[in-house]
């Protein structure tokens, strides 16, 4: 089964409580390695901020909706987006160990009904995913190649998307960029694919998504096609 995955689900299925437990230091690092927690300290809130970001701008939107996060780790958005007004909330990662993190919360919070959890490689062609309003997706797409990029879209039941952007601009933040690139390197990290907002319409136009803009907030980017009127 591993040969079928991509090189990014076979380093995050093995990683990604060790990443969340250092990006969210606030909750402990008691499962984060040397490195997450290293990298918690040049990171800061960082990630705290993103997700604070993101769900300003897709709020306006969330009321009644059914919403699907794309690399949910155990739950953190998804449970935000419901408790401001989300119909229903699908969370779907890589990592059992986070899936099985996300269904726990859901069952001690009696959320069942509202909040779902699966795991899927969602750039596999094919990939069966839920049909919702809106797909979210925070620190997930900037780990896809072309390849990966469009199996993603094409793999995708939605009208509109908010999805944290790989933002060539990004690789002019200094001294984040350059101390990330160290630490792709010491732990092995697949590749981090930066596009550009044309680069990245064109492979999403084929899928019907059109009318692609940034929205800029704090320091992160985020690429969307959900009306500006109401962002």
């Amino acid at each position: 089964m591993d040969k079928q995955k991509s090189e990014s689900a076979k380093y995050w299925e093995q990683n990604l409580i060790s990443w969340e437990a250092g990006a969210y230091y606030k909750e402990g690092t008691q499962n984060a390695s040397w490195w997450d927690r290293l990298s918690s300290v040049f990171r800061g809130d960082a990630m705290y901020v993103r997700m604070e970001a993101a769900l300003e701008l897709v709020k306006p939107h969330i009321t009644g909706a059914r919403v699907l996060d794309v690399g949910c780790a155990s739950g953190r958005f998804a449970f935000q987006m419901l408790q401001a007004g989300a119909e229903k909330v699908y969370g779907t990662d890589i990592s059992a160990t986070a899936v099985d993190a996300g269904k726990k919360r859901g069952a001690e919070l009696g959320l069942q009904d509202r909040l779902e959890f699966s795991l899927a490689d969602v750039v596999q062609p094919n990939t069966p995913l839920q049909q919702v309003d809106i797909v979210t997706a925070l620190g997930v797409i900037e780990y896809f190649n072309v390849k990966d990029m469009t199996a993603f879209l094409g793999n995708l039941k939605t009208k509109y998307f908010l999805l944290d952007f790989p933002d060539l601009a990004k690789s002019k933040e200094f001294p984040v960029w350059q101390l990330r690139q160290i630490y792709m390197r010491k732990n092995r990290l697949p590749g981090v694919y930066l596009y550009s907002l044309d680069q990245f319409s064109k492979i999403a136009e084929p899928f019907g998504f059109k009318d692609l803009w940034i929205a800029k907030r704090k320091q992160f980017y985020y690429v969307t096609n959900l009306p500006k009127n109401g962002s």
